[in-house]
């Protein structure tokens, strides 16, 4: 068995980067086989961190090798450690690219050739290929195409197999993989990761060669390779939440937010299900008339969220009742309950220390967010933040390792030794500290200075653990209540300002519509999707206070609930609330009748 000690550390360096997400909820882990040749579709809505889910979630810890763009490998640096790791260069269809490149290309038969040729021998070792059938990273509010790649390549592997081999020792499988992130650019939300049934590429091929009228047909046929894209395509938009367009998904968010006051509460095993669920119901060709209202109002509240930069979940912890409409009194009151229990908890302070040592690993994310992140391309903002924010808590960890390996180094602990720590720990302190001393109490020789180096990676690793756990097991908590502080810092404000500077009528308007990203430019879209084109793109209104909209926001979250309520009253979606809480079953898992 190969080491593969750089895809190791690529996937150690995966799973430090999914730390950006409080939770990373998996289903389907039967689904994938412990061994035999392989090959996974995933969606592909999340650039890097798309691949850094895979290797970190698939099952019985399989490495895979995943296609990536032939135009990634060509600095010697990142070909030499994509090589290493075992990824395999795919270059990109040139009549698919939007902008023509100066750069010479080979053929796009023999680029398929040598994609096709190491995809066999990482197969014919029962490994795991990874591919993205989508083509490209996109934010869409659903799946927009699969290619036809992982087709083609897993049915002509079968028929390479049978040329060569006489057939398969193991049966090539095809799992597809959906990947649902609840928002993918918000730090501390949560993704779920959903493994799919396999399909027998051998059998399939078989079924449709005995359904076909033809008896010649190969293997690699053209009508086989689009029957099997297309199963997969099914599957993948089985697994993930699918709406035909925008309006559609913002609607089904704000009226989950509604439903659930905070998405944390929704359980991720049944998140997809249950946001499906309401893109049914509201995409349903014979709903209640009422569904208009109930789309228009959630879409309001959802922009006018999105422009105040405030959660509803936020807004429902510092006005749980949408009719409350508070006192410039009530207002101040909950503002400074807020600011108790921000920094008189007891979450607070076991987090501060920690807090104080991760500051610049949010202000580099942040920072790399504003300066590389792009607003119309959400997809690469979660990836610029996890990256550049891991690397300087890296940079953190290194000089609090340089602290101790000095104190150690020297032998005196300063300042720590002034700490009161219970009876029953001194003796297994003493010991830690004598053992780490050890380490550095060597010679100059090549065995000392080679001690000394096993000590510095063994504190650093250490530091890095206790840290970075610590850090997490609080940041949660904490980042949401600082989210309801400086949301009801908002409200305050807004109520001390005067009426006439909020937002009326025309110079509302703008901020009442949701933001919609422009079309991605390597999509092909189908013909059907040809209708949603009118709204496939709103700019960004102009930025304001948020005090100019706070008021409009209680106004549209009040209209929305009423709205709400009422359209899942007429379309009866409550009688199967009402059963199932009467049988004793979870409210949340019952779906329109």
């Amino acid at each position: 068995m190969e080491l593969k000690l750089v895809y190791r550390g690529l996937r150690q360096i995966s799973d430090w980067a999914l730390r950006f997400y409080s939770e990373v909820h998996v289903d389907g882990v039967e689904n994938v086989p412990p061994d035999g040749p392989l090959i996974i579709t995933s969606c592909h809505h999340n650039e890097l961190l798309d691949i850094a889910t895979l290797s970190i979630t698939i099952p019985h810890g399989r490495p895979v090798c995943f296609w990536a763009k032939s135009t990634m490998f060509k600095n010697a640096l990142a070909r030499a450690i994509l090589l290493s790791s075992g990824s395999i260069p795919v270059a990109r269809n040139p009549n698919n690219t939007p902008v023509a490149s100066d750069q010479p290309t080979q053929p796009q038969h023999t680029a398929n050739e040598a994609l096709f040729r190491e995809t066999f021998k990482a197969l014919d070792r029962e490994e795991v290929i990874g591919v993205f059938p989508e083509g490209t990273s996109y934010t869409e509010p659903g799946i927009a195409q699969v290619k036809d790649g992982a087709s083609r390549a897993a049915l002509e592997y079968v028929k390479w197999a049978k040329e060569t081999k006489g057939g398969q020792s193991k049966k090539l499988l095809i799992v597809p993989v959906g990947i649902v992130y609840t928002d993918k650019s918000q730090y501390q939300s949560r993704v779920c990761v959903r493994w799919g049934k396999p399909i027998d590429v051998e059998a399939f091929a078989q079924e449709g060669v005995s359904k076909d009228s033809a008896p010649s047909l190969d293997l690699d046929s053209r009508e086989l390779v689009k029957a099997l894209s297309s199963e997969i395509e099914k599957r993948l938009l089985d697994l993930t939440i699918n709406a035909p367009d925008w309006d559609t998904l913002y609607a089904v968010q704000a009226a989950s937010d509604i439903l659930w006051d905070d998405k944390e509460r929704i359980p991720a095993s049944l998140f997809v299900w249950i946001s499906q669920n309401l893109t049914s119901l509201f995409t349903d060709p014979n709903a209640a008339t009422s569904m208009a209202k109930a789309k228009q109002s959630l879409l309001k509240y959802h922009s006018l969220l999105s422009y105040t930069n405030i959660s509803h979940s936020s807004l429902w912890g510092i006005l749980p009742d949408p009719a409350t409409r508070p006192s410039r009194t009530h207002a101040v009151g909950i503002f400074i309950r807020h600011v108790l229990t921000t920094v008189l908890h007891p979450r607070f302070v076991l987090f501060l220390p920690t807090f104080v040592l991760h500051t610049p690993a949010y202000v580099t994310g942040l920072l790399a967010d504003r300066v590389l992140g792009n607003r119309d391309e959400e997809e690469t903002r979660a990836q610029f933040k996890a990256i550049f924010g891991g690397v300087a808590a890296s940079a953190v960890y290194a000089g609090v390792t340089r602290c101790i390996v000095q104190k150690l180094v020297s032998g005196n602990i300063g300042i720590l030794g002034t700490v009161k720590v219970p009876d029953f720990l001194v003796p297994a302190l003493k010991a830690l500290w004598a053992g780490g001393r050890w380490f550095f109490a060597g010679d100059s020789s090549l065995s000392g200075k080679a001690r000394a180096a096993l000590g510095v990676f063994g504190v650093f690793y250490a530091t890095s653990f206790v840290l970075s756990h610590w850090h997490n097991y609080w940041v949660g908590s904490n980042y949401k209540q600082l989210k309801r502080l400086v949301g009801s810092w908002k409200v305050m404000v807004t109520l001390f300002s005067p009426r006439s500077s909020d937002l009326h009528g025309e110079a509302l308007a703008p901020y009442t519509v949701p933001y919609i990203p422009p079309p991605n430019p390597y999509i092909k879209r189908r013909e059907a999707d040809s209708s949603a084109e009118a709204r496939a793109h709103a700019p960004m209104a102009k930025p304001v206070p948020s005090r100019k909209l706070i008021r409009p926001l209680m106004e549209a979250r009040s209209d929305a609930t009423r709205a709400l309520w009422s359209f899942l009253v007429d379309s009866k979606y409550l009688r199967g609330l009402v059963t199932a809480k009467m049988r004793g079953e979870a409210w949340m898992q019952v779906g329109p009748p």
